[in-house]
Formats: structure tokens, sequence, C-alpha cells
């Protein structure tokens, strides 16, 4: 159902799911609460950053691409929002740091990188064993993957906020895709089903740890 849609709402022709008035305000919450220990864990996991080609897949506006070329890494920003982009781009100058745009679903994006990164955008995917083959094959061999995704402990305190049908509605999509690994809507997979999607790779490095509500997946390929 998602990837059908995808036919129709294209991005290169106007499509875009992000509204100017919440990426404004959504630019303004990420660049004050930049995880800057997180940069330098993944710096440190990676092996360093200098001379070393990076995708922020999902990069929303670009708050930690810009980090990342700080640090020394040559960063393609991808993402399926233009007002994303505009935002990102702007940054980026005002920064003083070249990163290189690509506009897409998720599943569009394209080429070898040696460090990619996904954070909070992974339920975005139309389906979660064809998104985790994609992040891998973009990935340089002798690469590393970082990724976050917010995981049912997330989806749940939400459904506990929702009205009766909202809960119903969710808890079902939730386990359609658990069960039937089918996404009629955009939904957080579980800590089990990531660990699962992982570990048919054979990566000379894995981890995937649950971090209270989201679940952070590190590997070398």
């Amino acid at each position: 159902m998602l990837k059908l849609k995808s036919y129709f709402q294209r991005p290169e022709k106007g499509y875009d799911p992000v509204p100017l008035a919440y990426a404004a305000g959504y630019t303004d919450f990420e660049f004050k609460k930049i995880d800057t220990e997180l940069v330098n864990k993944i710096g440190i996991f990676s092996d360093g950053f200098t001379n070393k080609t990076l995708l922020d897949l999902g990069g929303g506006p670009g708050q930690y691409s810009i980090e990342f070329a700080k640090q020394g890494a040559a960063v393609t920003w991808h993402d399926i929002s233009k007002n994303y982009l505009d935002i990102a781009s702007q940054k980026s100058k005002t920064e003083d740091v070249d990163i290189k745009f690509s506009l897409g679903y998720l599943e569009s994006a394209k080429g070898k990188y040696d460090i990619l990164f996904n954070r909070i955008c992974w339920y975005y995917c139309f389906n979660d064993y064809k998104f985790a083959d994609l992040i891998v094959s973009l990935v340089n061999d002798g690469g590393y993957g970082y990724i976050i995704v917010n995981n049912e402990n997330w989806l749940f305190n939400k459904i506990k906020k929702e009205k009766l049908v909202k809960k119903i509605y969710l808890s079902l999509n939730y386990w359609f895709n658990e069960i039937f690994d089918i996404k009629f809507i955009h939904i957080h997979p579980s800590h089990k089903k990531l660990k699962k999607v992982f570990s048919k790779f054979n990566f000379s490095y894995l981890n995937v740890e649950r971090e209270n509500l989201n679940t952070v997946i590190s590997f070398k390929k």
C-alpha cells in the first residue's frame, strides 16, 4: 500500500509530506538539541570521519549532516522533503560546510558509502526487510552503519494516549507488520523484529541494543 502511493506522490513533482510550518518548527527544536556525544560515539566506532563518505539517510533539516561534515566527512544528505532540503542547504551555507543533496524516498537512495547514518525515520520505509537490504547495499565493504529506530516501546506509549478506535487501528497495523511483514501505514517495528532483520547478514560486527524507546543498530560490513 505504501509503495503503491509512492508511484503517485512524487517528490520530484512537488509532493512534500512535511509542511513548511512544521519543518521550520522541527528545525528549531532539533538544532537546539544536537547530540554531540552521539556524533563522537559514531566517530570512534567508525574510526573517524576524515576523508570518509557518509550518507545521512533521512537527513531532515540537516543538523547531523552538518556536524558530520564539520568532522571531516564527505556527506550526502538524502530525504523526501523539499522543505527540509531547502532548510538544510541554507544551514550548510551558513555553517560553511559542503554537503551533497539528494531528494527522494528512503528507498531511492543510491551510491556506496563508508558510513551510513539513519536516525528516527526507519518507520517511513515500505518494508523492514527490504529496507535493511538497501541499507547494507549502500555501505562499502569494511564500512559502517549506525541506525537509531523508535521501537515498539515508543509506539505503545503513543497508543496509550489515543482514543479506542485509533488504539485498535494502530495495534492492528503493528501486528500485521510484525506477523505478516505487511505495512499499510507507517508503523514502528519491534526490537525483536529489528534484531531478526539484521541477524541474517554476515557482518564482521553487529550490535542491536535496546535503549528504552529506541533500538540502536551498529554494524561493520
